[in-house]
């Protein structure tokens, strides 16, 4: 530490320096011992000395679980379309090392397999994957070159007014939000284009068909969110901040999971369709709607009927 951090408490300092945790989740870190200034526990209060140094003691967590039952939807010379569950991550990160899509994908059909494109961990549905450079090369510039037609499906709160409707609103950087992660429509943000058909209605929440035209991040959730109709189970879009820092902190629990509608983002992609590569010609490739959300549906079915 230096003369200008002297004098400031340790969690204050770790809180504005390092805001991947709050201020209280340093504090929690610091009571628990696993934060050393110059070797040595401190409390939160510890008021920083020039000449101090910080280190975070983290000991290593089991791997958290996950359901890794991915499926082939379509084989075709060099290309496979893959059902990847909820929760599974596409990548190593954070807790996640070997309970990754990637990792599953290597293990079960040879490390010649990558995917070409990527899901949210919460985000269920069809992934396209290649086995060659080649093929990889040339479905991602059909991705980018927005030649790839993809349908998620949603469920949502709110009964919409109407039918269809498209969101045409860029998306950027949310300044004023406490979670740095967080986008929303922002005019200075990057072009953006999403369709909405409604499929059903149950209640007080609707059964959504999304397809987005441009592939920016949570581009569907904001969307939907700015037109009324936030996603069940979304915590990083509830109105209330708190809930998705409880949770990024903490992981799930029965609170969050009430206050947001379910134990996961209700987002699957349902469909994709492209030119393939090798082979000439169009693919096209369906995932229907799981077991957590059908399940869920249903139940909202059941629960809008009157007696």
């Amino acid at each position: 530490m230096t003369s200008d951090t002297a004098g400031i408490r340790v969690d204050a300092y770790l809180g504005s320096e390092f805001p991947f945790f709050s201020r209280n989740a340093w504090k929690r870190r610091l009571e628990a011992g696993e934060v050393l200034v110059s070797g040595k526990p401190v409390r939160s209060r510890y008021l920083l000395k020039e000449g101090d140094s910080i280190h975070l003691f983290h000991p290593i967590e089991r791997e958290p679980d996950v359901d890794d039952n991915i499926k082939i939807l379509y084989q075709g010379r060099g290309v496979i379309c893959v059902f990847k569950p909820s929760g599974l991550p596409m990548h190593e990160g954070g807790p996640y090392r070997k309970n990754t899509f990637s990792h599953v994908l290597s293990t079960k059909l040879g490390s010649q397999w990558s995917a070409v494109h990527r899901l949210d961990r919460e985000t269920s549905g069809i992934v396209i994957c290649c086995d060659n450079p080649t093929s990889r090369d040339a479905i991602a510039q059909q991705l980018s070159q927005k030649k790839v037609k993809k349908i998620y499906s949603a469920i949502a709160f709110g009964v919409p007014i109407q039918k269809s409707w498209s969101v045409d609103q860029p998306i950027g950087d949310l300044e004023e939000s406490q979670i740095r992660i967080k986008k929303w429509v922002n005019e200075d943000g990057q072009r953006s284009y999403t369709d909405f058909v409604v499929d059903d209605v149950a209640g007080e929440y609707c059964l959504l068909r999304a397809l987005p035209k441009t592939g920016r991040t949570n581009q569907i959730r904001i969307h939907a969110a700015y037109s009324g109709h936030r996603l069940v189970g979304d915590k990083l879009y509830h109105p209330d901040e708190s809930i998705f820092i409880e949770f990024y902190e903490l992981g799930m629990n029965a609170d969050i999971e009430k206050a947001t509608g379910f134990s996961r983002c209700c987002l699957h992609a349902a469909e994709v369709e492209f030119l393939h590569p090798a082979l000439g010609e169009m693919v096209r490739v369906q995932s229907s709607l799981p077991d957590d959300m059908k399940n869920l549906w249903n139940r909202l079915k059941s629960d809008s009927v009157v007696p």
